[in-house]
C-alpha cells in the first residue's frame, strides 16, 4: 500500500512541514534543530498575527530557504510552543533561519491511501479517520460482517491482533497470538484516544483496517522511542478477539 503524491511546490494551508531551523537571539543560538537531528515539524495554518513565521512559511516550498525577524513573545507563544527564556527581553527581535526539508498534505495522503486500496468515502467519519471491516475472499478484502455480531460491551476484557505503523512507513508494533494486547471496553484503557472511538464500532471476530490522522491520534507529540514522527498519520492493522 505505498502512499505517493506529486511534489508540492508551494506550501498550502493544511500542508505539514518539516524545518531546518536555527534561532537566534542576539548571538545566542537558543534552538538548533539541524543539531538534534530531527526537523521541527509544523502545520501550515491561518496567520495567527501579523508578521508571523506562518506568513512567511507560507510563500516557501521544499527545498526553500529565509530568514525571518520576528519579535520574541508572539514567536514563543503563538508559532513555535516552546517557553521563551527568561533572558529573552519581551518585545526583542529574534533571528530565525528557516530551510523546508519536506511537505506533506495528510489529507492528500489519506485519499490516495483509500483509492489504492478501494476504500469507499462512507468508511470515513467526521474525524477523518478510516474504519474499514475485512473479511478474506478470493477476490479479495471487502466491508463484512457475521449475521448475528453486536459490538463490544462495556467491561468486558478482549484482545487484539495485528500491527500499527505510519501510514505508509514501516511497522513500529506488532500484537501477536503469543503477545497480544488486551483491554476492558469502556475503560479508556486504548490509547490513542482516537483509536479506541473506531474500536467501539468493532464486534468480537471483526478484522479492521483503520486509519487516524495526526489529530485523532498523536497531533504533534513524536515517540522517538518507536521512530514515530510528529503528525504521524496512523495504520492499524488488526483483528479483535475475546479475551480467550
Amino acid at each position: 500500500f505505498p502512499v505517493t503524491i506529486g511534489v508540492r511546490v508551494k506550501a498550502e494551508p493544511g500542508d505539514l512541514m518539516a524545518l531546518r531551523m536555527r534561532i537566534y537571539a542576539g548571538d545566542s543560538c537558543l534552538h538548533d534543530w539541524s543539531r538534534e537531528g530531527q526537523p521541527f515539524w509544523v502545520q501550515l495554518t491561518r496567520s495567527p498575527y501579523l508578521g508571523s513565521i506562518q506568513e512567511g512559511l507560507a510563500l516557501m516550498g521544499r527545498g526553500d530557504s529565509a530568514c525571518f525577524y520576528p519579535v520574541a513573545d508572539s514567536v514563543f507563544k503563538f508559532d513555535l510552543g516552546l517557553p521563551q527564556p527568561n533572558w529573552v527581553a519581551a518585545g526583542s527581535k529574534l533571528k530565525i533561519e528557516v530551510g523546508v526539508h519536506r511537505l506533506r498534505n495528510e489529507e492528500a495522503e489519506i485519499t490516495t491511501f483509500m483509492l489504492q486500496q478501494g476504500i469507499p468515502d462512507s468508511c470515513r467519519n467526521a474525524t477523518g479517520a478510516v474504519w474499514y471491516r475485512m473479511n478474506s475472499s478470493p477476490r479479495g478484502p471487502k466491508a463484512s460482517r457475521a449475521k448475528g455480531s453486536s459490538v463490544l460491551r462495556d467491561g468486558v476484557k478482549y484482545r487484539l491482533l495485528g500491527t500499527m505503523q505510519a501510514l505508509g512507513g514501516k511497522v513500529i508494533r506488532e500484537f501477536t497470538e503469543a503477545e497480544p494486547y488486551y483491554f476492558v471496553q469502556g475503560q479508556g484503557q486504548i490509547k490513542p484516544e482516537g483509536l479506541g472511538a473506531m474500536l467501539s464500532s468493532c464486534a468480537a471476530g471483526d478484522s479492521v483496517w483503520i486509519v487516524l490522522p495526526s489529530w485523532a491520534s498523536y497531533g504533534n507529540k513524536s515517540l522517538p522511542e518507536v521512530g514515530l514522527d510528529p503528525y504521524a498519520t496512523l495504520f492499524f492493522r488488526l483483528r479483535v478477539l475475546p479475551a480467550t
